[in-house]
């Protein structure tokens, strides 16, 4: 449990208290020129370029707003500073706090002016979470402290709120229930490891909190929500609060939300599968593997799997061989030197050359995101002379010419390509909608990746008026771009489900991806072709599966999920033949 929570700490959100005032005291790499545009109820700052997440920034923050002041039955008084970046390497140089910010920190609200600070990280979907989420800290500071630090001083007010309660109301708010949580709940629940209410830390604060609030909204109605946290103004007691708007005490509460989660839960153990019981599993942190193993890259040849990981406390490359799991070196060491400051961890992508005698990855370097190549063999590497606000999931072509890669710049994340021959680098797609996931069709003429960019094909469908807050950003399919064209074609076609991480089988005819359309991330099969839009589950996991990576001959994959506490890496053989 010590583990899970350090990692999970480093995954999704900071949102605390944290009294600061601007000063010179981070390295600074890039100087930031100010502007600030105002609404109904936010003075919202940006800098160069961010004109466009800026505009989005706004009308996210007012709708959440409105939602958050009709749950909470509450005005604001005071009108919120909210601050954007451009990118996480900027975010991370902001003066607001003088506390370094990691990879895992996507934004944080301070109470000292009440200023809500968040960076763009290339998806708009996620942006806009992100927002929701700080706002409702930033309208708890207002309704319960005043809105700054000075009136919590001059009121003498001794309000404290659990971790629990604070994170688990702003993601319930900003994104009720989904299917990430839902995930991440049901492992906990089926491998018997979900603390108490009053024992719920770290990652545990934000999904096992959500899932309280989840509880609470379905079993007593979303209106108790409001009711409640006008009961703890009232009474300045969280708990005494509960007890007058539920009519339970905090055990009795936790002792009811744990069966509901048993109930919905354990039936599935009856219905799917461990991962286990379909692939080979490759790490044990019982072992002293690590409880982060993510990233997974394996060979062409099938032999060896690079890795990010932390069994040596630091997020570090390692070389695995594949057949038996065993260590052969480690490669990279992150987070200690200023070529490898992060390892991008939350949206990594390391690659194979097609000879087996390199890899290629992203990684922070003085502000930015660069491409670094090693030989696996001597360690030597070199630096591509590429350098962009973000730099996700790179992936080598067949012929060993070409990298392709998502590059962020200032308000869009893009398919990119990369010659290695000629050091010319082309955006693919370059349009305001999210791309992720790139990878190789086996002759190298199309690039698969996930988006969603809906029905929007080519830039010539948008028209000048085109907003990105009016589109729906919420939902991913699978797409191809052809590389003599650049016409990019749809491929899955489901509304209600996420799809992602599309990996081409070695002759071009069939297509697997992970979809969560049975509300768990698992992976499916797709015949390229057949005018038919079905396809087929090849795996029934209880426990979603991540980043997909296969051999060149499609006989092998590696994937990575979250099993019985922490991240691990497994094998499965032969993943396109019927099971």
């Amino acid at each position: 449990m010590r583990n899970l929570k350090l990692f999970f700490l480093i995954l999704l959100l900071f949102s605390g208290t944290v009294f600061a005032q601007f000063g010179k005291n981070k390295v600074q790499y890039k100087n930031f020129d100010w502007f600030f545009i105002q609404t109904d109820h936010f003075d919202v700052y940006f800098t160069n370029g961010g004109e466009t997440i800026t505009e989005f920034a706004a009308h996210a923050a007012e709708k959440a707003l409105s939602s958050i002041q009709k749950t909470f039955r509450f005005r604001i008084n005071n009108r919120i500073t909210l601050i954007v970046y451009n990118s996480q390497n900027d975010f991370q140089e902001t003066n607001v706090i003088d506390q370094s910010l990691s990879e895992g920190i996507q934004g944080f609200t301070e109470l000292f002016k009440n200023r809500v600070v968040v960076q763009f990280n290339g998806s708009y979907s996620q942006f806009r979470h992100l927002i929701h989420h700080e706002l409702v800290h930033a309208v708890m500071n207002d309704m319960f402290y005043g809105g700054s630090l000075q009136n919590i001083i001059a009121n003498n007010i001794s309000l404290t709120f659990p971790l629990w309660f604070s994170e688990g109301l702003a993601e319930f708010e900003a994104l009720g229930w989904d299917v990430d949580t839902d995930m991440f709940i049901r492992e906990a629940a089926i491998s018997e490891y979900l603390p108490d209410i009053n024992r719920l830390g770290g990652y545990f604060a934000y999904r096992g909190g959500q899932s309280v609030f989840y509880y609470i909204a379905n079993k007593y109605g979303k209106e108790k929500i409001g009711e409640l946290l006008n009961k703890i103004k009232g009474l300045n007691n969280v708990n005494e609060a509960i007890k007058s708007t539920l009519g339970l005490e905090i055990k009795e509460l936790n002792e009811r939300w744990r069966k509901d989660i048993k109930r919905t839960y354990w039936p599935d153990v009856a219905l799917r599968e461990d991962p286990e019981e379909f692939s080979k599993r490759l790490t044990d942190p019982e072992k002293n593997d690590g409880f982060y193993n993510t990233s997974p890259a394996i060979s062409p040849q099938g032999d060896k799997i690079a890795f990010i990981t932390n069994r040596n406390f630091y997020f570090d490359v390692y070389l695995m061989n594949a057949v038996d799991g065993k260590i052969i070196k480690r490669l990279v060491e992150g987070n200690r030197t200023p070529d490898f400051e992060e390892l991008n961890i939350l949206t990594p992508g390391l690659t194979w050359s097609p000879d087996g005698t390199s890899i290629a990855l992203s990684a922070k370097s003085k502000g930015y995101d660069v491409i670094y190549i090693i030989n696996v063999e001597t360690e030597k590497r070199k630096t591509l002379p590429i350098r962009l606000e973000a730099i996700q999931s790179v992936t080598w072509s067949n012929n060993g010419r070409y990298l392709a890669f998502i590059g962020q710049n200032k308000k869009q994340s893009d398919v990119y390509l990369f010659d290695l021959e000629t050091n010319i680098l082309t955006n693919l797609t370059d349009d305001i909608f999210t791309d992720s996931d790139p990878a190789w069709s086996f002759d190298d003429t199309k690039i698969y990746f996930a988006s969603d960019r809906g029905s929007f094909l080519n830039n010539i469908h948008l028209n000048e008026n085109f907003k990105i807050y009016e589109h729906d950003h919420s939902q991913t399919d699978i797409y191809s771009i052809n590389l003599k064209d650049n016409r990019i074609a749809r491929i899955t076609d489901l509304p209600f489900s996420n799809e992602t991480s599309p990996r081409e089988d070695a002759n071009g005819n069939r297509l697997i991806f992970i979809s969560d359309l049975n509300g768990i991330n698992n992976i499916y099969v797709k015949d390229l072709n057949s005018d038919s839009a079905s396809f087929r589950p090849i795996t029934n996991s209880i426990t979603g599966l991540y980043q997909l990576s296969t051999t060149k001959d499609a006989k092998k994959l590696v994937y990575s999920t979250l099993f019985k506490a922490s991240f691990n890496l497994f094998l499965m053989n032969n993943p396109f033949e019927p099971k």
